[in-house]
């Protein structure tokens, strides 16, 4: 039998990982969002982040830091300020399935983004992929309905953000270590977060701060390990253990606050994985998304 150790090593692990630290993560904003706002969360979640990267990267020299793409860490940086802060919002409003679900349909809009911003054309069994995709969004955020929630479209969303951080973050890989890019959004969504603390701070306890280092700690753990994986392998073989954060959350929410989806969301979720899979594997993903071999 075939074992492929490179796979092993860059590949499944960093991204089996990642989707564990970012369940664990969820669980952390889930219980600290009763006593602070998210934009607070996001703060804290930044600004230790920043703290626990510092060390990591300053060692390595001025040279390390130098960057040849600033604007586009800054607006990458402003991008996925704005996925956590959405994201964040749905995990307070909502139960952690629904909104891990949601942040999580991020292949969805990449979908679309092929055409006006990639340049690229949507085959047929894409398009399909893609409806199918969003008629189980329809399920979970369900639309015209009492049922129907500003959050859930929050929610939603974060996925959209998401989606263009992922197409940054693959086209920055050609220049930028993998440090460098978390490093460079540690900097840019703690100066972004800080600016809303004017308005929305609050005096966190002892245990808010606690919980939120961990967040902080798995969050900067979950995105080391994501975007080394992105960039070390295509994202076929990667895309899909985004999922296990979803089941993961499922399983958190259902222990820890009695959440579980009815039926239209189970359906819903169904769909989307389905759909999100399919257009992975159809490699409707940025040209850039390319293997590259780990240095």
């Amino acid at each position: 039998m075939h074992f492929d150790r490179r796979y092993l090593i860059h590949g499944f692990l960093p991204a089996f990982f990642s989707a564990c630290c970012f369940a664990v993560m969820a669980v952390c904003i889930k219980t600290a969002s009763s006593e602070l706002p998210a934009v607070q969360l996001v703060f804290l979640r930044s600004i230790i982040g920043l703290i626990i990267i510092l060390p990591i990267v300053l060692p390595r020299g001025i040279n390390f830091i130098k960057t040849p793409i600033l604007k586009l860490h800054m607006f990458r940086g402003f991008i996925s300020i704005c996925a956590m802060t959405c994201f964040f919002y749905a995990i307070t409003h909502i139960g952690l399935s629904e909104s891990t679900l949601l942040n999580a349909s991020s292949p969805l809009f990449i979908g679309l983004l092929a055409m006006p911003v990639l340049k690229e054309k949507i085959t047929m069994r894409s398009a399909i992929a893609l409806i199918i995709g969003f008629i189980g969004v329809c399920f979970i955020l369900k639309p015209g309905t009492s049922l129907f929630t500003f959050a859930a479209l929050i929610g939603l969303c974060s996925g959209l953000f998401i989606a263009c951080a992922k197409i940054l973050v693959r086209y920055m890989a050609n220049t930028e270590p993998v440090m460098r890019t978390v490093f460079y959004f540690s900097i840019f969504s703690t100066i972004y977060s800080s600016i809303l603390m004017i308005w929305f701070w609050q005096t966190p306890t002892m245990f808010d701060v606690s919980i939120m280092a961990l967040a902080a700690l798995c969050a900067t753990g979950g995105q080391t390990l994501l975007t080394y994986s992105f960039t070390h392998n295509e994202a076929v073989t990667v895309a899909p253990y985004t999922y296990v954060t979803v089941m993961m959350a499922t399983i958190f929410g259902w222990v820890g606050w009695n959440e579980l989806p009815d039926i239209g969301s189970s359906i819903g979720a169904i769909l989307i994985i389905g759909s999100c899979l399919s257009l992975t594997i159809q490699g409707k993903l940025p040209n850039p998304w390319k293997q590259k071999s780990p240095s």
